[in-house]
This record gives C-alpha cells, sequence and structure tokens, in this order.
C-alpha cells in the first residue's frame, strides 16, 4: 500500500520516521489486545462521503491526508497539521470496495471515517486497511490514553496529567522512590549504604515485581506502568525488555513514550522500538524535553 501525504515538511517529517511508502500493521496489548494501525497513509477526500458516493466537500474541511497511528489520527492540512487523541474521536468506521482485476476479485480501495463529536473526515487508500480491530475496539484505546500516570508502583498518587505535564515529575519521583525502605522491601534491593543513595542493581525479584506491573492490563485510572518502566531502566532491569517493547505502541502517548527510552537505555535498538520523535505530537513540549533528557543522561 502506498503511503500518500501532503505537502507539510512537518507532517511529511513526521510520516518519514515511519517509513514513506509503508503501511504497517501490528498487534497492540492495549487493554482488548487489539490490532491497530502504525501508520496508515490515507488521501483525505473531504468531509462527507455516502457508502462509496462521495458527498459535496464541507467548506470548513481542510485536511489534505490523514495518518492513523497508535496514539490517534494526525491530519494535515494546507499550513499545520493537527492531531486527534483517542478520547476526542467517537467513531471510526471502515468501508471497502471491491472489483475485479482481469475477472479475479480484488480491492479496489478502502474508505476510513473519523468522527469526532463536531467533526467527521474521510480519507481513502488503495486496497485493504486492518483496522477493523480498532473500529470495534476505540472506547478501550479511549479509556487507556485518559489514564492519569502514578507517581508509585501502587498507583495510588497521580500526577497532574494529562493537560499538565507528567514526565519530569514521574522520573524524580522514581529515582526518589529507589532511595526509601519500601523501594528495598518491596524490590528485594540491597540497603544503600552510606555513600549511596540507592543500591541501583535489579534483583531477581524486582524483575518479577516490576515484569508483573507492566505486563497487567487491567483498566486503571491512575496507571503505574509509566513509574514502573522509568523504575526498571533506573536499576538496569534488562529482565523486563519484552514488557517494555510490548508497550511501546500504547495508546496512552506517555505510557508509550517512556516504554521507548526505557527500552532504548536497556540497550535494545530504536529498530525494535521507534523512537521518541514518532509520539512526539502527541505530547507536551515539557514532556519531551524531560525524556530527551532522561534518555541522553
Amino acid at each position: 500500500m502506498s503511503l500518500d501525504v501532503g505537502t507539510s515538511q512537518g507532517f511529511g517529517a513526521w510520516v518519514g520516521v515511519l517509513g514513506v511508502g509503508a503501511v504497517v500493521a501490528t498487534a497492540l496489548r492495549a487493554g482488548t489486545n487489539a490490532g491497530l494501525m502504525v501508520g496508515a497513509g490515507l488521501v483525505a477526500t473531504g468531509a462527507v462521503a455516502r457508502a462509496f458516493g462521495w458527498g459535496r466537500k464541507d467548506p470548513r474541511e481542510s485536511a489534505r491526508a490523514m495518518a492513523i497511528v497508535p496514539w490517534g489520527v494526525l491530519l494535515e492540512g494546507a499550513d499545520r497539521t493537527r492531531i486527534l487523541r483517542w478520547p476526542a474521536i467517537i467513531r471510526v468506521q471502515l468501508q471497502t470496495l471491491h472489483g475485479r482485476d482481469q475477472g479475479t476479485p480484488t480491492t479496489r480501495y478502502s474508505v476510513v471515517t473519523v468522527e469526532t463529536p463536531h467533526e467527521r473526515f474521510v480519507g481513502r487508500a488503495p486496497g485493504t486497511l486492518p483496522l477493523e480491530r480498532l473500529a470495534a475496539h476505540l472506547s478501550a484505546y479511549a479509556e487507556e490514553a485518559s489514564h492519569r500516570i502514578a507517581l508509585d508502583l501502587e498507583g495510588a498518587r497521580s500526577g497532574e496529567g494529562p493537560s499538565e505535564p507528567d514526565a519530569e515529575l514521574v522520573l524524580a519521583s522514581a529515582r526518589a522512590y529507589l532511595a526509601t525502605a519500601p523501594a528495598v522491601g518491596r524490590l528485594g534491593l540491597s540497603p544503600a549504604g552510606y555513600r549511596d543513595t540507592a543500591a541501583h542493581t535489579a534483583t531477581a525479584h524486582a524483575t518479577e515485581e516490576l515484569a508483573a506491573i507492566l505486563r497487567d492490563r487491567t483498566p486503571r485510572e491512575i496507571d503505574p506502568r509509566p513509574f514502573a518502566a522509568v523504575v526498571a531502566a533506573e536499576l538496569a532491569a534488562t529482565g523486563v525488555i519484552d514488557e517494555l517493547v510490548a508497550l511501546v505502541q500504547s495508546p496512552l502517548p506517555l505510557l508509550a513514550a517512556i516504554a521507548k527510552v526505557a527500552a532504548t537505555k536497556l540497550g535494545v535498538s530504536k529498530a525494535r522500538v521507534g523512537t521518541l520523535d514518532e509520539v512526539e505530537p502527541f505530547l507536551l513540549r515539557r514532556d519531551v524535553e524531560a525524556l530527551a533528557a532522561w534518555q541522553a543522561a
């Protein structure tokens, strides 16, 4: 499937992270274990479509291309790129138009309709797009994307997001936690010496504890997985790499970003987990800056 994007430099550069011309389907271990497109490039066809007959274009509609990614939808306009996070989307519909190629049945193209409470966007791409699970489990993605970020492993305290930056607070809280008696007890860490603030070495017990939290897909209003990912990276807990890799496409953008950085700090290649740039459009600037500094440290 070819990837068709608009002419905006920002949007084109972002799609370049995924690979121009590539459409990649992947399994996303969200609350529903559903699948989701990583980068579906769609030509925007206007705001109104009736089945496969195109209706009149809404004059308010300015999108020229659409990309569906694990954290929402990017819309390319004439002069800017908009983002739609999953909680802002009320419906995603997929339709396919079939035909024949020299007598052989074939799918000519797919039509994707994305609706918010006030807008409707329609895109078209050649062939079949594997978006059925997204359409069926949109509410689960929206719920996970709405989680607040925990400042502990229990999910008892939360940051101030999603409208306020949380990355700095999570990083600071995780580092401070490692110097506490509860961390020593729960994670089986060696007590810190008088010269050290913490014993930053993962034990088998710590790895098991953190892996269990990172694997947990129970819907939670306050999500402890980002905190656990930071703790794992700070402890160099390479035993949780698989769990981190499974989270790099979580619908919760900050969790996905933290998982990407944590995994790379533990030695996982960017070819496997992607980069912070991929999630950046869905993050607050201060969160991006904090995670970039942590990645470079």
